[in-house]
C-alpha cells in the first residue's frame, strides 16, 4: 500500500516493477528482532492499556484471588475515570476500575493496580537493589505493542540520593522502548530489582550530507530501584511477603541529602537532562561527575553524544577517544567516533574506526553504513555498496542505508537502481513517522525521474 501511495504522489509510471530494477534488491519487510526469552520475565510481566497509551507492569503479590501489579505512575496517571485494561501472560484480559489504582506518594513514579482472578499467575520475587553493583548484568522486560521485549544490559550508575521521581538507576544497552515503561528490571537470578521508566536516546551514527543528526533508539535508560518501592509499600497497602523480605535481607541503605554526592549521582542527573533535551546542562553534570571520577569511561561516551547533539564534533571526537582509551572493547565508541570523523571529513580515520567496530560487533548495521559513507568518499564506491548491502541484510528497516545506497548508485550513473532505493527509503521514513526525511527523499526521487 505504501509503495502505490508513494508512486501515486509522485505521478511516476514505471513499466518494470520496482523490485526488479536493481539486482538483488527487494522492498523491505518490517523486521522482527530476535528477543531472548526468559521464564522469569515472560510469566510475570503484563501489558497495561489506558486511554492515554500503553505500558507494562510486573505481578508482585498474590493473596487469594487478588493480584497486585507494580508499574510506573505515568503509565496510569491519566485515566479520565475509565478502566485500565491489562493482558496477563496467558493472554487473558482484565478490566481494572480506577479505584483499584494507587499512586505512590511524594511524586515517586510508581503505582500499583489490583485485579481479581482464579487463575494461577507467577509472582516476581523482589530483589535487593542496594546490593547492585556497577557493571552488573541486568535484563529489561516490557511490552512494545503486542510483543514482550527482553533486552540484556548492564548497570551503569547507582544513586543513593532521593532522585527526581525515584529514578536512581542508570542502565546501559538495554533498550527501554515505548510501551516498556513500568516493566521490570531483573537481575541474573530472576529477581525484580527495579521498574523501568525513562529512555535516554543515543544519536543516529549515520549522517546525511548536511551533517544533520537524529536521536534514535534508546540504548540506555533510567529505572527506579525496587528498594524505593519497598520503603513506601505500606502506603500503597502492599505488605511485602516474607520470602521476598528474606531475599532482600533488609540491607537497604539510607537515602537523602546526608549521603555524599558521587560521580554516579551526577551521571544520573546528566542522563535526566539529556532525556529532556537539555544537553548543555547535561554536559555540565558530566563534567562534575568526571571531577569526582576521571576514570568513569561511560561518562566520556555519553558526554560525547551530548556534544555531538550540540554540534561540537571536535569535542565529541575527543570524548570518544578517551572512552576508547579506557575501554578498547567499546564498539559503540568506535562507531560514534567513526561517524564524527565522517562529519569532520576524516574519511580514512572514520573507516579505521568502523573496521574496529565491525570486528568487535559483526552485526552492527550502522557501522557498515558509516563505513560505506567513508568508502564512497574515498572513491571506492563498489566496496561502499557492499557495505550498504550488508547493513540492509542485517537491518531491513534501516532507511538511511537505502538512502546512502541510492546516492552511491546515482554517483555510478545507475539512476534506475537509485530510484528503487530512494523509494524503499521513502516508504520506511513514512512508516517510521520521519516526515521531513520522507519529503526530502520524495524530492530526490522527483529530481531523478525528471532528469
Amino acid at each position: 500500500m505504501h509503495k502505490q501511495f508513494t508512486l501515486a504522489l509522485l505521478g511516476i509510471s514505471i513499466a518494470t516493477p520496482l523490485i526488479q530494477i536493481a539486482p538483488g534488491f527487494a522492498l523491505p519487510q518490517i523486521a522482527t528482532n530476535p528477543i531472548v526469552s526468559k521464564d522469569f520475565a515472560i510469566d510475570r510481566v503484563v501489558k497495561i492499556e489506558t486511554r492515554s497509551g500503553q505500558g507494562s507492569g510486573v505481578i508482585i503479590k498474590h493473596v487469594g484471588n487478588t493480584y497486585t501489579i507494580l508499574t510506573a505512575a505515568h503509565v496510569v496517571n491519566n485515566l479520565y475515570n475509565l478502566p485500565v485494561a491489562i493482558t496477563t501472560p496467558d493472554r487473558q484480559q482484565y478490566s481494572i476500575a480506577p479505584s483499584e489504582v494507587k499512586i505512590a506518594p511524594n511524586s515517586l513514579d510508581l503505582a500499583t493496580l489490583t485485579f481479581q482472578s482464579d487463575r494461577n499467575y507467577t509472582v516476581a520475587e523482589l530483589g535487593n537493589s542496594s546490593n547492585i553493583t556497577r557493571g552488573e548484568r541486568i535484563f529489561a522486560a516490557g511490552f512494545q505493542v503486542k510483543s514482550l521485549r527482553f533486552y540484556p544490559g548492564t548497570v551503569v550508575a547507582i544513586s543513593h540520593h532521593d532522585r527526581d521521581r525515584g529514578y536512581g538507576l542508570a542502565i546501559g544497552n538495554a533498550e527501554i522502548l515505548p510501551g516498556m515503561s513500568g516493566g521490570g528490571l531483573f537481575n541474573e537470578a530472576g529477581n525484580l530489582i527495579g521498574i523501568n521508566g525513562k529512555s535516554v536516546g543515543t544519536i543516529d551514527p549515520n549522517i546525511d550530507r548536511s551533517g544533520n543528526r537524529d536521536r534514535v533508539k534508546p540504548v540506555s535508560g533510567l529505572a527506579i530501584p525496587i528498594d524505593t518501592f519497598t520503603q513506601i509499600a505500606s502506603k500503597l497497602n502492599v505488605e511485602i511477603d516474607s520470602r521476598s523480605e528474606r531475599l532482600r535481607q533488609r540491607q537497604t541503605p539510607a537515602t537523602g541529602s546526608s549521603q555524599p554526592t558521587t560521580a554516579d549521582d551526577f551521571f544520573i542527573t546528566a542522563q535526566e537532562k539529556s532525556q529532556k533535551g537539555d544537553y548543555q546542562n547535561a554536559i555540565a553534570d558530566y563534567n562534575r561527575a568526571l571531577s569526582l571520577n576521571p576514570q568513569f569511561e561511560e561518562i566520556y561516551f555519553r558526554r560525547g553524544i551530548a556534544r555531538s547533539l550540540t554540534k561540537d564534533s571536535q569535542g565529541a571526537e575527543a570524548d570518544y577517544t578517551r572512552a576508547i582509551a579506557l575501554n578498547p572493547q567499546h564498539a559503540e565508541a568506535y562507531l560514534h567516533r567513526g561517524s564524527t570523523r565522517n562529519l569532520l571529513a576524516n574519511w580514512q580515520g572514520a573507516k579505521s574506526d568502523f573496521d574496529v567496530a565491525i570486528a568487535l560487533e559483526p552485526n552492527l548495521a550502522s557501522a557498515y553504513v558509516g563505513r560505506g559513507v567513508a568508502l564512497c568518499e574515498l572513491k571506492d564506491r563498489q566496496s561502499g555498496l557492499k557495505d550498504y548491502d550488508r547493513a540492509i541484510s542485517i537491518d531491513p528497516n534501516n532507511a538511511d542505508a537505502f538512502t546512502h545506497r541510492a546516492f552511491a548508485y546515482h554517483q555510478l550513473g545507475n539512476n534506475r537502481s537509485a530510484v528503487a532505493n530512494y523509494v524503499a527509503a521513502a516508504e520506511l521514513y513514512q512508516k517510521q513517522g520521519k516526515d521531513s526525511k520522507y519529503m526530502e527523499t520524495v524530492q530526490k526521487i522527483k529530481q531523478l525521474v525528471k532528469g
